[in-house]
């Protein structure tokens, strides 16, 4: 299988597969029933398919038969209603109104959420002439279709299961060496003054915890075999080696610009770019089966010694900094020691004798939430939420596109024009841009090959394979690159009449028309029931505060148990959740209205205090874990209950907190010295930043909500 696959990405797999799975429905039901059933039986196809995205096996059935029964029942109505302009005008209101507000099941409702939608389409372009099928024949044809495509993802998802955990397992790889490199960049000075903000390198962040997220989906929830558990001790190393990278941010900025501080910061910039390169390595092994890369922690950790004792030949002795050099080649150290043991770990037999750090049960906890709840309704039945304001926005915009097509001098194709509408409308006006600009070339580039293929319009096999393509590619680059995207959906939108219709006319002007009409009122109403992102900011912000407390004290125990580990691995995975989610909402507001936007500095000040404290708490979880026998353990005990209390006080929603920036604890730039056998000076150091980092993140939410409440949103009319 590896070798089948070599080079693709799992999305470019499951676009093979979806594309292949399509080409076999629509030969099976040709050769079985005719060149009409198999119409029909691809556009089931086609729409079930949506929710078909690399995942575990087990998660196939719960997502794709929702998407079957309502493509089905939504084919059958447009049957019934095509009729009546009225009935249908009804029928697309209902249609728009309950598929967006699967919305609220969050992100992986999406592509369920757009499956009725399509199949409205698809049910509105039916038109062969002298059809032979009443609505209810179309219908139970279009719900074959799409039963033998969910047959044929379960199966597929079965066969490529490994090589979608072989991917994300090395993608997760890959965007932690990115991040390294993007580091060491910064380390070393080389990042433009402009590019020094928070905001500027939580790109990679987010990058990195999605890369993590989709390799535990995949990873932890496998069943148990020496196989998987390789790999999920490599994810677990993974997971930790993140927290050091994340606490390799600290004290950096503390070493200066001078001559001996640019050069430490060369030589610890180096080190980590050679980590990313071992990373590479690593990933290559995982996923294309090239020879692990040879590693040595001993020997990294001298060449580190070398780079900055060259440093230190120019340094006075009583440098204060040498202290702190010290205790940050040692942070270093922990990530040479991880990634070598990831390197060792990768090329070790499989184990199954020894007992995994985590039962099944524990791992299935980090991942992803599965089904369909209808609790999940309840919070979204106000319009303080967005999946409602969204839904309502995409109710009204659906209708009057389908009124509006009715008017213009190519009213044949009203369905169009109401794709249109329906691909490019997203929740926020970031995404929206970016469809329109994205579905506008798409369309043209669509246009112009489908007329380059017009002379063989007399070929319908050929005609046919194309269209499986188009499927196939729209599947895979729908969340990559929806340029791409968008080209196939014109080529399946202009092919389909060919298909049903051999020697008919494609018109590309009217498509090109209905595309451009469309993106434009999709645009237009995002300014209705607007979600601009600061009506978000008080749900975030209490959101963050709450798992940054959970995490705390979590994380503040002395010789935490078992359980007390397992609880502080879920509310850190929380806690970064809950930064990515304020970070994305930071870089969509840039897009908005100046007088909505959030503001930028006090963004900037919760996001920048937020990964410190972060950062913080992973070190001070790293020196509990891994230097416990150079601690005090009676000092170090009562060092962390009394942080605890305040930490976690500090974070809470109501908490009181200074009126300035800086909360005037006290911070000192002396060191302790590293070179001692007793640590605990360190550790007492980080638990006091740790106390004025939640003080400083609550004053940043408070300085945030105060901007907010000082301009207040209001209804911007285009």
């Amino acid at each position: 299988m590896r070798r089948l696959f070599s080079g693709l990405t799992a999305a470019q797999i499951n676009g093979l597969s979806v594309a292949l799975g399509v080409l076999v429905i629509q030969s099976s039901f040709a050769a079985l029933a005719g060149h009409e059933t198999a119409a029909a039986a691809i556009s089931g196809a086609v729409c079930t398919s949506l929710p078909d995205l690399p995942n575990a096996p087990k998660r196939t059935w719960p997502r794709l038969l929702p998407a079957l029964l309502a493509t089905a029942l939504v084919t059958l109505l447009v049957g019934l209603g095509r009729a009546s302009p009225v009935a249908m005008t009804g029928l697309i209101a209902a249609i728009a109104f309950l598929s967006l507000m699967a919305m609220a099941w969050g992100l992986r409702a999406g592509p369920l959420s757009f499956s009725p939608v399509l199949a409205l389409v698809f049910a509105m372009a039916w038109g062969v002439p002298d059809s032979k099928l009443d609505a209810f024949e179309h219908a139970g044809w279009v719900l074959a279709g799409g039963a033998c495509y969910a047959l044929w993802a379960r199966l597929t998802s079965q066969l490529l299961r490994r090589r979608y955990r072989e991917l994300a397992l090395a993608g997760a790889m890959r965007a932690c060496a990115k991040r390294l490199r993007s580091r060491a960049a910064r380390i070393a000075g080389e990042v433009p003054v402009e590019e020094l903000t928070m905001r500027a390198s939580i790109a990679d962040d987010v990058l990195l915890a999605d890369a993590l997220q989709n390799a535990r989906d995949h990873i932890f929830a496998a069943r148990p075999s020496p196989h998987a558990r390789r790999q999920v001790d490599l994810l677990l190393g993974l997971i930790e080696l993140r927290d050091l990278l994340l606490a390799s941010r600290l004290d950096t900025e503390h070493l200066g610009d001078d001559a001996a501080g640019l050069g430490w910061r060369r030589a610890l910039a180096t080190t980590q770019r050679h980590l990313a390169d071992a990373l590479d390595g690593l990933a290559a092994a995982t996923d294309r089966g090239a020879a692990p890369p040879q590693l040595s922690a001993a020997q990294w950790r001298r060449e580190l010694a070398l780079r900055l004792a060259e440093v230190d030949a120019d340094v006075d002795d009583e440098d204060p900094r040498r202290h702190l050099i010290q205790a940050i080649q040692g942070r270093l150290g922990y990530m040479l020691d991880d990634i070598a043991a990831m390197a060792a770990r990768l090329t070790a037999p499989d184990r199954s004798d020894d007992a995994a750090p985590f039962t099944p049960e524990q791992l299935r906890q980090f991942v992803s939430p599965e089904g369909w709840p209808l609790a999940a309704l309840k919070a979204h039945l106000t319009l303080d939420s967005g999946v409602l304001r969204h839904a309502i926005r995409a109710t009204l915009a659906l209708s009057l596109a389908y009124a509006v097509g009715h008017w213009m001098p190519w009213h044949a194709h009203p369905h169009w024009l109401v794709l249109s509408v329906a691909v490019v409308l997203r929740g926020n006006l970031e995404q929206t841009l970016s469809r329109r600009n994205q579905r506008i070339i798409g369309t043209v580039i669509g246009c112009l090959v489908v007329a380059a293929l017009a002379h063989i319009h007399d070929e319908p096999k050929l005609l046919g394979l194309i269209f499986v393509a188009a499927v196939g590619t729209s599947h895979a680059y729908v969340n990559q690159r929806y340029v791409v995207a968008a080209t196939g959906a014109t080529l399946m939108a202009l092919l389909q009449p060919l298909l049903l219709e051999p020697g008919s006319h494609p018109a590309f002007a009217e498509r090109l028309a209905d595309t451009v009409v469309g993106a434009l009122v999709a645009w237009a109403f995002c300014f209705v029931l607007p979600s601009w992102e600061r009506k978000s900011l008080q749900r975030l912000s209490r959101q963050l505060r709450g798992t940054l407390a959970r995490h705390a004290r979590n994380v503040l125990r002395w010789q935490p148990s078992a359980e007390q580990q397992l609880a502080a691995r879920l509310t850190r995975q929380q806690a970064y959740a809950a930064l990515a989610a304020i970070a994305g909402a930071a870089q969509r507001t840039r897009v908005e209205p100046s007088h909505v936007r959030l503001a930028e500095a006090e963004v900037e000040a919760l996001l920048t205090h937020g990964y410190r404290l972060m950062a913080l708490l992973g070190m001070v979880q790293q020196m509990i874990g891994r230097r416990i026998a150079r601690l005090d353990p009676q000092v170090s005990a009562a060092a962390l209950d009394a942080a605890a209390e305040p930490v976690v006080e500090a974070l809470q929603p109501h908490a009181e907190v200074p009126e300035t920036r800086d909360p005037g604890l006290a911070f000192s730039s002396d060191w302790p010295e590293h070179g001692q056998q007793d640590l605990t000076p360190w550790l007492e150091r980080r638990l006091h930043l740790c106390r004025r980092e939640a003080v400083m993140l609550s004053n940043a939410v408070s300085l945030m909500l105060r901007a907010d409440s000082q301009n207040p949103t209001e209804e911007y009319k285009p």
